[in-house]
């Protein structure tokens, strides 16, 4: 297992926006040829809280896996979409309709929404398979909510960010990988000749 951190460039509408959500890479996950599962992690800063409907987006998961997003929390449901609207990205990124964006949705009590700040509080859990484990950086998109000052506390908090997602290799990597099956092959079936010879 290899574990990266890819701390979140954030740029906040709160008013603090070293409070960021962050989203990082937890964990990539070999279950076999052409699959792996990214498995996410992130920390609500101490001015932040959710309500039911808020919710985190990670953008253009490439080689998704049909029916393998997870949330190993209960409080969180999972969808994807083409396109996610009323959204917003890191500057220079762009949600590609061609690839599948994540959502996962909080929809339990209200949790830390008012009386802040608290500890940082971190979370883990969340994810899906991909074909490719090839990564690269995209945005993701948070709407979370404010618990502080009292004057703003349960009020929206929208953040962006970037963080690690499944890339297609690049051609350059898929000549490289036919070149390397086309090596592993031609030493096969000469260890195969080899032996008939010898025997």
């Amino acid at each position: 297992m290899r574990k990266w951190v890819f701390a979140a460039l954030a740029a906040a509408t709160a008013i603090t926006p070293a409070q960021a959500v962050v989203i990082t890479l937890q964990d990539q996950i070999v279950n076999g040829p052409d699959d792996f599962t990214w498995v996410y992690q992130g920390t609500l800063g101490p001015d932040e809280g959710v309500r039911s409907g808020d919710r985190l987006i990670i953008f253009d998961f490439a080689g998704y896996i049909d029916g393998s997003i997870f949330s190993d929390i209960a409080e969180v449901s999972t969808s994807t979409e083409a396109l996610s609207a009323g959204t917003f990205m890191p500057f220079g990124e762009s949600d590609d309709p061609d690839l599948v964006n994540l959502v996962f949705t909080y929809t339990g009590d209200d949790f830390r929404s008012t009386g802040g700040p608290f500890d940082a509080f971190s979370f883990e859990g969340l994810g899906a398979r991909s074909v490719y484990a090839q990564s690269t950086i995209d945005g993701f998109f948070a709407l979370a909510t404010k618990n502080n000052p009292p004057d703003a506390a349960n009020t929206p908090t929208i953040q962006v960010g970037l963080v690690q997602v499944p890339a297609v290799p690049e051609p350059a990597s898929w000549a490289m990988m036919i070149g390397g099956f086309g090596l592993i092959g031609a030493i096969t079936r000469r260890s195969r000749r080899m032996t008939v010879r010898f025997a």
